[in-house]
């Protein structure tokens, strides 16, 4: 009998929640048609207001629950991030690549909404899709630079954990002092920042970058 944490099931009601959880993929694609959403991976994204936000159903297996996590971050980091690793290209690279590709900015969920799993796949979809509305507008909003930094500061265990996002905030809302405290803070901890290049960890790269710009302003 399976058992996660303390709680069994058994392999009928394991093999019933993989299976809900691949209909509910299956459904969120196509409540996401003619939405304004897109869908990748059964999970929801949208740019709006220079806002990227994700909307993503987590399914639990060993309980009967299916909640949302929100994310959002603005649509101005992930091209800095870029510059600084290296990687101008990923900009020709389509939306989705803000939410499942590999070199990008990871922001923290900034909510969890549960879904009441009564009726079909379909039913649930367009729960999720309500939620998934009801949150852009709130970003849309209410939402500034400001309080995305202090979210990454705030879910950072450290204060590092979210390191390529805090850095290129920073560097976007023209603090670029601040961000290279930052970098050097991370390095003098041996925090990488998520992410390791040839050219180093992602806290070299980004205080390499910044020297330089600085540098650069300087001369100027």
């Amino acid at each position: 009998m399976p058992e996660f944490m303390g709680k069994k099931i058994t392999r009928a009601q394991e093999s019933a929640r993989i299976a809900y959880r691949k209909a509910l993929s299956k459904a969120v694609r196509a409540t996401a048609k003619d939405s304004g959403w897109r869908s990748v991976e059964g999970c929801l994204f949208q740019e709006r207001s220079g806002w990227f936000v994700s909307v993503s159903p987590s399914v639990y297996i060993f309980e009967e629950i299916t909640k949302a996590t929100v994310s959002a971050k603005p649509m101005i980091i992930d091209p800095i991030f870029w510059d600084i690793s290296g990687l101008p290209e990923n900009q020709r690279a389509p939306l989705s690549f803000r939410f499942n590709g590999a070199w990008v900015c990871r922001p923290p969920d900034f909510a969890e909404v549960e879904i009441s799993e009564q009726g079909d796949a379909s039913t649930i979809a367009n729960h999720l899709l309500m939620i998934a509305d009801e949150q852009l507008e709130r970003v849309v909003k209410s939402w500034t630079p400001h309080e995305f930094l202090s979210l990454c500061l705030e879910k950072s265990e450290d204060r590092n954990g979210y390191l390529a996002s805090v850095v290129t905030m920073l560097v976007a809302m023209g603090r670029d002092d601040e961000a290279l405290t930052t970098c050097e803070a991370a390095i003098m901890k041996d925090n990488m920042g998520g992410f390791l290049a040839p050219e180093g960890t992602f806290a070299e790269m980004a205080r390499n970058w910044l020297e330089a710009r600085i540098s650069a302003r300087a001369v100027n």
